[in-house]
């Protein structure tokens, strides 16, 4: 059976392509690959916009996970303020730290200064993996994350977790714990993933 291509769109014409079977229609592929030859501009602009189209949405994220960042900083700087009078000096440092290196993180990320973004890999790198062994505990994380959770020590917990609040601690050790635990943040997997994107499509 003859199939008239000149009524497919550009997107029908390019499924059509992959699943044809040139052999059992030869005369069908033909004028498929005809057709498509007789529209290389229309399909040119159809890829271009599709490319278009998948930037966006990488800028947009981009965007979100530097707002992120930022966010992280202010809340940080926020509860500094807020329990001062409590905190001892090692706490003021740490919080300290954490506020500086988000708010750099979010400004070279926001203003897209790729020879910086190492700053950006390595504040979200600290949230990639979590642990806890015996005393030893370490989590750093901004505004939450989602955790994929391994416990050898406690009975009961969740393996996959979301969570969306402020928290997280730099190492800390106390002697009243018990902990046995590996942690993996996917969304600053995600994070590093939209980064590194970003970065090659950037340099294409």
């Amino acid at each position: 059976m003859k199939v008239n291509y000149s009524n497919y769109d550009v997107k029908s014409l390019l499924e059509a392509l992959e699943n044809i079977d040139a052999e059992a229609y030869p005369e069908n592929y033909k004028n498929l690959t005809n057709e498509i030859a007789a529209r290389k501009h229309e399909i040119q602009e159809y890829y271009a916009q599709k490319a278009s189209a998948k930037k966006s949405r990488l800028n947009r994220l981009f965007t979100l996970i530097s707002i992120n960042q930022l966010l992280v900083g202010l809340i940080a700087l926020v509860m500094l303020v807020l329990s001062n009078a409590g905190m001892t000096a090692l706490d003021i440092v740490t919080s300290c730290f954490v506020i500086l290196l988000n708010v750099l993180s979010g400004v070279v990320l926001y203003k897209r200064l790729s020879r910086y973004y190492l700053l950006p890999y390595f504040n979200i790198g600290l949230q990639v993996f979590a642990f806890g062994l015996g005393g030893v505990y370490f989590n750093y994380y901004g505004l939450g994350g989602i955790f994929l959770t391994l416990d050898w020590v406690s009975e009961t917990y969740n393996w996959l977790l979301a969570s969306f609040t402020l928290g997280g601690s730099l190492l800390e050790y106390s002697s009243q714990n018990n902990l046995g635990f590996i942690q993996i943040d996917l969304l600053a997997l995600l994070y590093i993933w939209v980064i590194r994107k970003s970065l090659s499509e950037a340099s294409s």
